[in-house]
């Protein structure tokens, strides 16, 4: 009997097959006669880089500050006296183990969770941050860290799902045209590379297009501050590479954009300064310069 075996999970696969076939963007771009190979081989066949060149370069970033936070704590408790600025054109990353309050420190900027105490300012002005509201209308967007219960309706298809949180922009008068929603559709998903129909339903796609969709959608609200919860959370290396790519952009856009990973190579990878929380308190930021593993770590566990 033979198999034919699907999986991003490269070890896998090295354990398993005696022969390798590696796809990228629908075409073969590889065919190896034994499994017997580096993995670095395979992840730079399904990327098309070399894997030194994954991330983005880095730019040099002098802009207006678009965010600050000062002295921000938690109603909860998860966090306290949290302070730090964001530039456009800089990607800020926050870096942490489980528990240090990363997640619920973006989610009380983006104005879900309740805070006690502090401010955010965009743009030099303070905000009130009741609810998401008051941090959508003024330019803070939250890509959150579940794409498939936080970010996407999976049985409604792309095009609706695009639409969600968009309407103003796709259906200004108040009445809601199909053919409208699908023309915003299929420009938001030539922007950002999704592969997919607008009628296709969001259930259908890979982990990598159904996180390009739900960025797209938030990133159509022409948002100044992007917020990045677990961006690559479940997506093969190829499609990380693309989402990447996104990044990178929105920054070039003149975003402030602030990514949250639990991969240390991701966050030291993607950011201009690396804030490291520990226990819901910052342990110190770090220039690109400065910021190693061994640095981070080092702060995120004292």
């Amino acid at each position: 009997m033979s198999f034919i075996y699907i999986s991003h999970r490269l070890d896998e696969i090295a354990r398993i097959a005696d022969r390798v076939a590696v796809l990228r963007d629908g075409k073969l771009v590889a065919l190896h006669e034994t499994a017997d190979l580096p993995i670095k081989t395979l992840v730079e066949e399904m990327v098309g880089r070399p894997l030194d060149r994954m991330f983005p370069a880095l730019k040099q970033v002098d802009g207006e500050t678009l965010i600050e936070v000062e002295n921000l704590t938690s109603a909860e408790g998860a966090f306290s006296d949290i302070s730090f600025s964001v530039k456009a054109g800089e990607v800020f990353g926050i870096a942490g183990i489980v528990g240090a309050g990363r997640t619920e420190l973006v989610r009380g900027i983006a104005g879900v969770d309740p805070l006690a105490s502090g401010s955010v300012k965009v743009a030099g002005t303070a905000i009130r941050l009741s609810s998401p509201r008051d941090a959508l209308d003024k330019g803070i967007v939250l890509v959150p860290e579940d794409r498939k219960a936080q970010g996407l309706v999976l049985d409604h298809s792309i095009a609706e799902n695009l639409a969600l949180g968009n309407y103003p922009t796709v259906a200004p008068s108040g009445w809601v045209s199909p053919k409208a929603v699908e023309r915003f559709a299929a420009d938001a998903i030539r922007r950002f590379g999704v592969k997919g129909a607008p009628g296709q339903r969001a259930g259908q796609l890979s982990g990598g297009n159904q996180q390009k969709v739900v960025i797209a959608k938030c990133i159509s609200r022409g948002p100044r501050v992007v917020i990045l919860d677990e961006p690559t959370r479940g997506i093969d290396v190829g499609a990380r590479a693309a989402i990447y790519d996104v990044i990178k952009e929105l920054a070039d856009r003149g975003m402030a954009v602030i990514v949250v990973s639990s991969d240390l190579d991701e966050v030291l990878g993607l950011s201009n300064r690396v804030m490291v929380l520990n226990r819901g308190r910052n342990r110190g930021i770090l220039p690109h310069e400065r910021a190693s593993r061994v640095e981070v770590m080092e702060l995120a566990t004292t």
